[in-house]
């Protein structure tokens, strides 16, 4: 059914079947959007308690009912298709008298143009809250990530490179990251270089990259900037959709931006560490030691990637072998230094 002007309950023509259901388990702060009208046709419980604390319904109003500023007017690059999805601040401003500035990733449902409906995922301390688990089995490409220096070259990049492009990380080290996508995808990355450098923000686009054995697996590619412009960091995360319903689709989306926020997130943090030696570390290794070095522990690591504190410590074991240190502060007194030292030569 789709809303006619006027009549009551909230829009969802056009939702596949499923998307509330999914929507309304997730344990992450997540939103459906109807566009261009941007009401809130889905809610998760967390997004439910974020905006309205007191329990009243926010299904049916739009996210400028909780905010006092503007939207972005990337949603008109992304209704254009230009990018797929792009982070924007927002300062909530709730009824209970709370409030404060929040981040936000807001992602294109659908394959039409342009989009009817978006998929928001709402940050929280820099990070998405709560976890969501992959529906599908666990894919042979790893997530990749990385960073580019002032001219738009791979200059790190984790371990991880060789299920998906079938090279070494020596070998893209070096490369325009124009080299990694596909011929018909660089409009969209330029588009996408250009919005994250212009508002400083992060966005994705979907695009098909220069594959392992000349395959081409399609990828949310989330960009971030860095200083100095156009410097960023990014993240690849292989979106090939699972076989299944409809509805299954959503799910692995939610599961994808969640993942591809998370890198991205520490991609940036490894910029501003400047971790020796990346391109020995795998994407996950290099997540445990960058909430490492944002002065987590063990335990603390764990919980937020929903893993055993045992795993935790067996990722850190093999960074300890690979960056030939022996503890956890020794791998933190060589960030300082590494970091440290970098400054004084920027100086």
């Amino acid at each position: 059914m789709v809303r006619q002007s006027g009549s009551s309950g909230p829009p969802t023509g056009g939702l596949p079947d499923g998307v509330m259901e999914i929507v309304n388990r997730s344990t992450a702060p997540a939103l459906i959007l109807e566009l261009p009208s941007e009401r809130i046709v889905a809610a998760s419980p967390a997004a439910k308690d974020l905006l309205s604390p007191g329990g009243g319904e926010i299904v049916g109003l739009s996210p400028g009912s909780f905010t006092r500023d503007t939207p972005t007017k990337a949603l008109d690059l992304l209704a254009a298709g230009q990018v797929s999805g792009f982070e924007t601040d927002r300062h909530f401003r709730l009824k209970d008298g709370s409030g404060g500035p929040a981040q936000i990733w807001v992602r294109a449902i659908g394959e039409g143009l342009p989009p009817r409906h978006a998929l928001v995922v709402i940050m929280a301390g820099g990070r998405p809250a709560g976890h969501i688990r992959s529906p599908f089995a666990r894919s042979p490409h790893a997530v990749v990530i990385g960073t580019t220096d002032a001219n738009l070259v791979i200059d790190r990049v984790s371990s991880d490179t060789g299920p998906l492009f079938g090279r070494e990380p020596a070998e893209l080290i070096g490369q325009p990251i124009f080299k990694i996508v596909q011929q018909d995808n660089l409009v969209g990355l330029m588009w996408a270089l250009a919005q994250a450098t212009s508002e400083r923000k992060g966005v994705s686009l979907q695009a098909r990259i220069n594959g392992a054995a000349g395959g081409q697996p399609l990828c949310e590619m989330l960009l971030a900037p860095l200083v100095p412009p156009p410097t960023v960091a990014f993240a690849l995360v292989p979106t090939e959709r699972a076989e299944g319903s409809p509805s299954l689709d959503v799910e692995q989306l939610l599961w994808q931006m969640r993942r591809g926020i998370e890198a991205v997130c520490t991609s940036c943090d490894i910029a501003n560490a400047q971790l020796p030696a990346l391109s020995q570390l795998s994407s996950r290794e290099i997540e445990v030691v960058a909430r490492l070095f944002a002065g987590q522990r063990v335990p603390a690591i764990a919980k937020a990637l929903f893993v055993s504190q045992s795993t935790v410590r067996n990722h850190l074991s093999s960074v300890f072998r690979k960056l030939n240190v022996r503890s956890q502060q020794e791998l933190i007194d060589l960030l300082v230094f590494r970091k440290d030292a970098t400054s004084s030569d920027e100086q």
